[in-house]
């Protein structure tokens, strides 16, 4: 694998939203200390009119000012059932030595957020950033290394792509959580973006549906699950962390 050009990929697939894109955008850039080692990774629906045209009259020509690297890729609609579709396609076209996943509806509130995450090179696990106004245990915003995909193939297998690496890394002790802080505006925390793109969501696949082969408690995952764990338990005992 080539020297990657960038420290950090930001994952973003997003759908309909724009005064919201451009604050998380906005959050993300002005809060980094150097962003030109980041690499924002864009996926639009191909028949979102509304979010790629805010997209070109106002985000980009933002970015473009603040000479922000950016990639934006073009999907045919697969919805939040198939969202690790979207995040798979967007780490493998990516350049960089992290990859870090990222909503239109977040904000970054630390300032250095990208140094965090450059000071923890070498890890091979999962970089937990806490998010402010949500008490989860998941890495909702879960960042992992750019070679999770060359040694698992992929990102996640199910469109709870946190739910996942979050389970295949803690059973190892590979979870580690780092000083930066991140808000959460989603419309059943906050009641802010409460619009289509949130309502249309899909959580058929939430963990409920065990004859569902996309749901995560469905045999074939749970297995897959374990796989996945004692792949990552056999490279660590093996000394390649």
């Amino acid at each position: 694998m080539k020297n990657p050009e960038f420290d950090i990929a930001i994952l973003l697939p997003t759908r309909g939203r724009a005064e919201s894109l451009e604050r998380s955008i906005r959050s993300l850039v002005e809060n980094a200390d150097d962003i030109s080692r980041v690499q924002l990774m864009f996926g639009f629906d191909d028949d979102d009119d509304v979010g790629a045209e805010h997209f070109k009259s106002v985000v980009q020509p933002y970015l473009d000012e603040k000479e922000v690297e950016y990639t934006a890729m073009s999907f045919k609609p697969m919805g939040y059932i198939r969202l690790n579709e979207y995040v798979n396609a967007l780490a493998l076209a990516s350049d960089a030595d992290w990859l870090m996943f990222w909503n239109d509806d977040a904000l970054m509130l630390t300032e250095g957020w990208d140094d965090k995450i450059v000071e923890q090179d070498g890890y091979f696990g999962l970089l937990r950033m806490p998010c402010v106004n949500m008490n989860h245990p998941f890495a909702l915003f879960p960042i992992i290394p750019r070679s999770w995909v060359e040694f698992f193939g992929r990102v996640s297998p199910v469109n709870h792509s946190d739910w996942w690496i979050y389970n295949v890394t803690v059973p190892v002790n590979r979870m580690k959580n780092l000083p930066v802080q991140v808000y959460h505006d989603r419309a059943d925390v906050t009641g802010g973006n409460n619009d289509e793109t949130f309502r249309e969501q899909s959580y058929a696949a939430d963990g409920r549906d065990p004859t569902n082969p996309e749901d995560y408690s469905h045999p074939d995952r749970r297995q897959e699950l374990m796989d996945w764990i004692y792949k990552l338990d056999d490279k660590i005992k093996n000394g390649n962390n």
